[in-house]
């Protein structure tokens, strides 16, 4: 695989490959031509795609030849651009990008498709995550097969494999399921990486669809001081360390008062080695004057989570990663609280939330899909579940239809 966020490619890129006789390999394979509209064309690139899905992903890099031995057998080193031309370079990535689309179940996500223009010709590279949704099956035409690479081949997986990639799904939503559960436990437990002030608390986590893969850790984890002073704390970043399980960033101290539960903080944001970013926060725990002594702000619970998601998916594209994101969130010390919306249309009720914890459900989130603020594809849904906690249907925060999470409301 190319050692590139390709939105960064270069003719530089694919020119090293050839200068360095960068071999085939699981990850990376080298093709000619592009398919053609031809079926059997179409199919064979489907099969290619849907094999480094179901298997370690990796990238296809059209428009190089490769070396041939003397009785003309390919040697999978790259030898030369083939001198192609792409006429539209945009319009051939659409294409390669509908065929995905369309020829394969379950959908794939996450695949970037990018073209470079090169001296000695054009190039195309078709990036395929390692799926987190497999295995994916080629559909088109009436054809129903899985496909899995090994080494530098591409064949048909057998039911065994097939078994094998299904229950590795169901082994995946467990792991994340009870890895969340345990964070859920220690911060009521009071054995988080900081202790929260107040009743209260939400975690938020953004969970790369890699993190449990073994081997992803390769080597220690450093931060610049920028990087340390850029990260989002729900409530200030004014503390940074490294700690057991990567970098941690810390609000100030709670201050004293009357409603003071703990010599806590106010919140935390957790960066793990294995690229899990972990935002805690409780401050939004504090009635309004007059009302009901248990509430929870619903309003600033919903800012604080586009915030921690917006730093969360600012810092994976930086980082020029891809793939798939799984998006949710945890609460504890709920029980008896009600969610205060605005004063003109809340009542409040006899009873609260009956749960003490909730544990969301996570959104799946695609990097190479561009979403714009408050990201509502991704964020109502887990919006709209916080306040069916409290017997609502979703938000109340929907002027004309639309969420909006930072407008005024009295």
């Amino acid at each position: 695989m190319l050692p590139v966020n390709l939105n960064d490619l270069t003719t530089a890129h694919i020119e090293s490959l050839i200068e360095s006789e960068v071999p085939e390999s699981l990850t990376l394979d080298y093709k000619q031509q592009l398919p053609s509209k031809e079926r059997e064309d179409k199919k064979e690139f489907l099969y290619d795609v849907a094999a480094m899905a179901n298997s370690a992903g990796g990238d296809l890099v059209y428009g190089v030849a490769e070396r041939r031995t003397g009785d003309d057998k390919p040697t999978g080193i790259p030898d030369r651009l083939l001198e192609t031309r792409f006429p539209n370079p945009q319009e051939e990535e659409m294409r390669l990008s509908s065929y995905i689309r369309d020829g394969m179940a379950p959908n794939l996500i996450g695949v970037v498709v990018r073209s470079v223009h090169c001296d000695g010709g054009d190039a195309l590279v078709v990036r395929v995550p390692s799926s987190r949704s497999k295995p994916h099956m080629v559909k088109m035409g009436g054809t129903n097969k899985f496909y899995k690479r090994t080494g530098t081949a591409s064949h048909p997986m057998d039911w065994d494999e097939i078994r094998r990639a299904f229950s590795e799904q169901r082994e995946l939503r467990e792991t994340i399921a009870n890895w969340r559960a345990h964070r859920l436990d220690l911060i009521e437990q009071g054995r988080g990486p900081v202790l929260l002030e107040g009743e209260v608390a939400m975690l938020f986590h953004i969970i790369p669809a890699d993190a449990f893969t073994p081997g992803m850790f390769t080597e220690a984890w450093r931060m610049s001081h920028d990087q340390k002073k850029a990260v989002f704390v729900p409530y200030g970043n004014y503390n940074q360390q490294y700690n057991a399980d990567g970098f941690l960033c810390y609000s100030g101290r709670a201050a004293a008062g009357p409603r003071k539960k703990t010599d806590g903080y106010w919140g935390y944001t957790q960066l793990f080695r294995s690229g899990i970013v972990e935002y805690a926060f409780s401050h939004f725990y504090g009635p309004p004057i007059g009302f009901h002594s248990d509430l929870i702000k619903g309003q600033e619970v919903e800012q604080a989570i586009v915030h921690c998601y917006e730093d969360g998916i600012g810092r994976f594209r930086r980082e020029g990663r891809t793939g798939i994101l799984y998006v949710a969130f945890s609460m504890a010390g709920i029980q008896d609280k009600q969610i205060f919306s605005v004063s003109r249309i809340w009542y409040p009720r006899e009873s609260g939330i009956r749960e003490n914890t909730f544990t969301s459900p996570e959104v799946m989130v695609d990097l190479s899909e561009v979403e714009e603020r408050p990201y509502p594809r991704t964020l109502r849904p887990l919006v709209d579940t916080f306040w069916q906690l409290d017997g609502r249907e979703g938000t109340p925060f929907t002027p004309n239809e639309e969420w909006n999470p930072f407008g005024g409301y009295d």
